[in-house]
């Protein structure tokens, strides 16, 4: 299984949701449900409903 299969596996398993700077790479970025700066990952992960 490829490494980026199984992350989405493990996200959809544990209800994750991935939030990335936007200093992260590019292929970190392509796997994030939000990309951001550090005020907005922390306001959206506030308002997530995901563990």
């Amino acid at each position: 299984m490829e490494i980026i299969e199984k992350i989405q596996q493990l996200k959809k398993q544990k209800n994750a949701v991935i939030l990335a700077h936007y200093y992260q790479i590019p292929e970190i970025q392509e796997l994030a449900d939000y990309v951001g700066d550090s005020l907005g990952l922390a306001q959206k992960a506030a308002k997530s409903d995901s563990k």
